[in-house]
């Protein structure tokens, strides 16, 4: 049986850059692409099993903090069998709050990708973790963060 190349884990950069720009944009009809069907999530205190709860879950927290925008970026990759460890760092964006300034805080994340089958090259596991105290002060000022 001869083994299957897999992009993601040739190129870890590069698929990253697809991943996030992916989840960046909210597109989240171009999830499939770098998400298999049954994707294990966790990040903070976000617990999902399978694509489309993390799907709906994200659609429910854009709903609330429509104006808070993300980005990413990273500094290290490293592969360890069909695992890809990455640093680097996550930013957001408060539109809404013009007087406030970004905030970029460091990030760590494990993606597993899927080798064989219909969704190889996919990521079946997703851990994002991230210090997200720094963002509490202006997500809390976002228009319907407010307490009534």
């Amino acid at each position: 049986m001869s083994a299957t190349k897999v992009v993601a884990l040739e190129d870890p950069e590069t698929f990253l850059s697809k991943v996030f720009e992916i989840l960046d944009s909210y597109d989240f009809d171009r999830f499939p692409e770098v998400f298999a069907t049954d994707l294990e999530y966790q990040g903070g205190l976000q617990k999902d099993e399978g694509l489309e709860n993390f799907t709906q879950n994200l659609k429910k927290q854009m709903q609330i903090m429509p104006a808070m925008k993300t980005s990413h970026s990273r500094f290290k990759n490293d592969i360890t069998n069909n695992t890809i460890y990455s640093s680097g760092t996550s930013t957001a964006i408060f539109d809404a709050l013009p007087d406030s300034p970004s905030v970029t805080i460091p990030m760590i994340g494990r993606f597993d990708v899927v080798t064989d089958g219909p969704e190889a090259g996919k990521i079946s596991k997703m851990y994002i973790y991230k210090d997200r105290v720094p963002f509490l002060p202006f997500i809390q000022k976002l228009p319907g963060m407010s307490k009534r």
